[in-house]
């Protein structure tokens, strides 16, 4: 296939954590899109702030014993966005995504709004297309059909997702439209509430997951920021009261992370809104353990 670097991408002075390993099995792609972001737009800003927090934060990790720094990451820049159609930009974003898989690469995606999972997603599955599962983080279900009389919206990008083939699971739930709770229903989307998140504690929710992915050839993640509750992660584009906290949610990703892991993203940061940058280092915090956890998996 051709190389979309030739006409998609656009490098970053700033490299991720400062590594620009090609040999690097990570590749970090930025996704600076929030064309469609309905409360608190800034989330295109987020790949360079979170690069920005990478260059401070240290890089071994403690839960499991993976220093990151010895594994590094291919950091190449990022999509160079269309201003106003996000179809297109999600077929900038599938045919990138889709090479760098192509290449056996892990991709780790920087948003943006949480609408360019599907952009992601639509690459991955060209190279991963049996029993391709998604394990979302978010507060919302983003199962709406459309949103405003608009199908490509950041309300609707696991609907858009489901319907592709791929089976979703959903975890720290807890502002939902009737509509989209009757969809899960009717197709059999599982998702976890935060309330049951913490009444079950991290271990039983991993387990209830992990039995849910049993069936999955590959798994890709997918952090919503506003999964996490706003005492945490105050710079979200839509935050909402009542979520999980870091810890349990790196706790249940810990558990559930194995070889069949191919990506993951952090999405619907907003700088803007983040004045004291806790939610753009807690962002960086994410993909940091998160990768530690899938190169320890992939070398045992």
């Amino acid at each position: 296939m051709s190389d979309p670097r030739l006409l998609y991408l656009n490098e970053s002075s700033r490299k991720f954590g400062g590594f620009e390993r090609k040999d690097s099995k990570f590749t970090v792609v930025g996704l600076p899109m929030d064309i469609t972001s309905s409360y608190r737009p800034g989330s295109r800003f987020a790949p360079a702030y979170i690069r920005e927090a990478t260059q401070y934060i240290e890089f071994f990790s403690l839960r499991s014993n993976v220093n990151v720094a010895d594994i590094g990451f291919y950091d190449v820049g990022d999509v160079v966005m269309h201003p106003s159609s996000v179809e297109e930009n999600l077929k900038r974003i599938s045919e990138v995504i889709s090479y760098y898989q192509s290449q056996g690469k892990i991709t780790v995606s920087i948003g943006g709004e949480h609408t360019v999972t599907t952009g992601v997603i639509k690459g991955v599955i060209q190279y991963h297309r049996k029993n391709l599962c998604v394990l979302s983080f978010d507060a919302h279900l983003d199962l709406r059909d459309e949103y405003m009389g608009y199908k490509y919206d950041h309300a609707c990008v696991m609907r858009r997702i489901s319907e592709i083939g791929v089976k979703v699971v959903e975890v720290a739930t807890r502002a939902v439209g009737k509509d989209e709770i009757e969809y899960a229903s009717r197709e059999g989307i599982p998702f976890i509430t935060a309330k049951e998140v913490k009444l079950l504690g991290h271990r039983e929710v991993a387990r209830k997951v992990s039995k849910t992915l049993e069936e999955c050839s590959s798994i890709y993640i997918s952090y919503d920021m506003d999964g996490i509750d706003p005492s945490f992660a105050p710079g979200v584009a839509t935050p909402e009261p009542e979520g999980i906290d870091p810890t349990t949610v790196l706790d249940i990703m810990s558990l559930i992370v194995d070889k069949r892991i191919v990506g993951y993203d952090v999405v619907e940061v907003s700088p803007p809104y983040d004045p004291s940058g806790i939610t753009v280092v807690l962002g960086s915090k994410l993909i940091l353990e998160t990768t530690a956890a899938v190169a320890k998996a992939t070398q045992q």
